[in-house]
């Protein structure tokens, strides 16, 4: 079991009672306020001696701090950091129904390492219900600030009135994995008009590729407002398919598909969505 998976039984089973205030934005969002080595308002899971896998780093995306993430040594053994949200890692409130967080991160990975965020919406607290579902993953590394985006898939009508978000570094038996985490943001609130049946209409969208230029991997995210057959498809400049990364009925929501060009060379590629009657074309830059 990966230890994401753990974590989110863990936070799931967690006996927590709490009472609801005015619903806040994210909790200390560009970390540029901490006490030692711990972010104000988020839960890291520093141990009480050694170095600390959570902490300040001045290589900031914008500001001055922003938070560090760096697989350490604790009594020989490799130790990943996590670092989840609220002072007591349990959350935060919310009133509004989410699409997604979004924020930047830079990645150095060794050998085997990944780097995720999780999300978790949840109706009624983190005992309440859960309704939403959002996650992202990448074992690329990268020496510049790149934008990550995270999609809340929900299931059902339902208000959310509690967050739970999770940053973990993943690891392979190596020491000296980092990523840097900075200046988060909620995407703007899903749906505009309500259906009679009570669920939530989105439109159909294709969003821009993200890392764009990539190498050799990016990812592609397409939402559809109601049951569709999605075909995502990806051409070369002279309009060859090079890959087929959706052809199959979807369900009504938010979705990402990963685009790995390993055998490809560098250029200018197309993806383009099918879905009912929209159709929608993006560019994307392969630069190795």
């Amino acid at each position: 079991m990966r230890m994401l998976d753990l974590l989110t039984k863990v936070l799931i089973v967690t006996v927590f009672i709490s009472s609801f205030s005015l619903a806040q934005d994210i909790p200390n969002p560009g970390f540029e306020n901490w006490t030692g080595n711990n972010p104000d308002g988020w839960f890291p899971n520093n141990p009480p001696t050694g170095t600390p896998p959570i902490s300040p780093n001045s290589n900031a995306h914008s500001g001055s701090l922003c938070a560090q993430l760096e697989v350490v040594d604790l009594g020989g053994f490799p130790f990943p950091p996590v670092l989840s949200s609220g002072e007591d890692g349990l959350g935060f409130p919310v009133s509004q129904r989410y699409e997604a967080v979004n924020g930047y991160y830079k990645f150095a990975p060794q050998t085997g390492d990944f780097f995720d965020v999780a999300v978790q919406m949840w109706e009624g607290g983190i005992q309440g219900t859960l309704i939403g579902n959002g996650f992202f993953s990448t074992n690329a590394a990268t020496t510049d600030w790149i934008q990550f985006f995270t999609p809340i898939n929900y299931t059902g009508p339902g208000t959310p009135d509690w967050c739970t978000v999770l940053f973990l570094v993943g690891i392979n038996q190596s020491l000296g994995g980092v990523a840097l985490v900075d200046d988060l943001r909620f995407g703007g609130a899903t749906g505009v008009d309500l259906l009679e049946n009570g669920l939530v209409h989105k439109q159909f969208e294709l969003s821009q590729n993200y890392p764009n230029p990539f190498n050799p991997s990016t990812n592609i995210e397409y939402s559809i407002p109601e049951e569709s057959f999605v075909e995502l498809k990806v051409y070369d400049v002279l309009g060859n398919e090079v890959a087929s990364l959706v052809n199959e009925q979807k369900q009504a929501g938010v979705y990402r598909a990963e685009f790995t060009a390993d055998n490809l060379p560098s250029g200018m590629y197309f993806a383009r969505i099918t879905a009912n009657e929209f159709t929608k074309v993006v560019k994307m830059i392969l630069l190795r």
